[in-house]
């Protein structure tokens, strides 16, 4: 008889706690009991992430604690409700104890506490070039391919500049989604021929890491760049070109 109490009241209390559990959708997919823990993942300096829950007891969230600085006001979606963490670019790294309470603003006695782990770590993001040794033409545009990887639960916003001119390739913005693979494209535009020596450098606007790769380019003339002008549409040889090559040949030393 005392077996068949202890299983019933064990089953009830198992009840009790799978219904009190709070449901995180974002970063991660889990479920959080009343005072525990899960683990987020890891981030770096500079990043942010949003931690979103899908409970209809509760529409608010707040940090409690040491971390409260590092958050915003929470944000009610309908069912889900979320707050975004930013980390600070001079935290130390190691693993932080995030603790949270989710509540219900016009009823602040009912309540649910947890803690969060998140990891700070640095590199967590990486990106690749497959074909950095190519090839094409004057005026012809040379093809790459770009594979971003973002380990982290943040967002990652990466610059790309080189040391080539701006009238060849421009800077750009790519955005890597959390936890992700971005893969696309970019073209490198010569206007002189022969063989070319350049970086491409990839920044962090977040945590400040830099990344750098070394690509080789050969160039091949064409019969565009040979009988005629991109300005006046001239053959090379007409002296209408001279000013054009004059000012191309300036701006070729000023922006290498």
């Amino acid at each position: 008889m005392f077996n068949k109490f202890f299983l019933v009241l064990l089953a009830l209390l198992f009840l009790f706690s799978f219904t009190c559990a709070l449901k995180i959708v974002s970063p991660i997919e889990a479920e959080v009991s009343l005072d525990s823990t899960v683990e987020l993942g890891s981030i770096s300096p500079g990043q942010s992430f949003e931690l979103i829950l899908f409970d209809e007891r509760f529409n608010a969230i707040a940090v409690e604690g040491q971390f409260s600085e590092w958050s915003g006001k929470s944000t009610f979606y309908e069912k889900n409700t979320g707050i975004k963490i930013n980390i600070p670019k001079d935290v130390s790294f190691g693993t932080k104890n995030l603790s949270f309470k989710a509540f219900d603003s016009t009823n602040k006695n009912e309540f649910q506490s947890f803690n969060v782990l998140i990891k700070v770590e640095e590199d967590l993001w990486s990106v690749a070039v497959p074909d950095l040794k190519n090839k094409t033409k004057v005026n012809f545009p040379a093809e790459y391919n770009l594979i971003f990887s973002n380990e982290s639960i943040g967002e990652q916003k990466i610059t790309l500049n080189s040391n080539l001119p701006v009238y060849w390739i421009k800077e750009q913005t790519f955005l890597v989604e959390p936890k992700s693979v971005l893969k696309d494209v970019i073209n490198v535009v010569p206007k002189h021929y022969g063989n070319r020596e350049f970086d491409f450098t990839f920044n962090s606007v977040y945590s400040n890491e830099t990344k750098k790769l070394h690509s080789e380019l050969s160039i091949e003339s064409s019969i565009e760049s040979k009988y005629s002008s991109p300005l006046y549409g001239f053959p090379f040889f007409t002296p209408t070109l001279f000013p054009y090559f004059l000012i191309e040949s300036f701006l070729g030393f000023f922006l290498e």
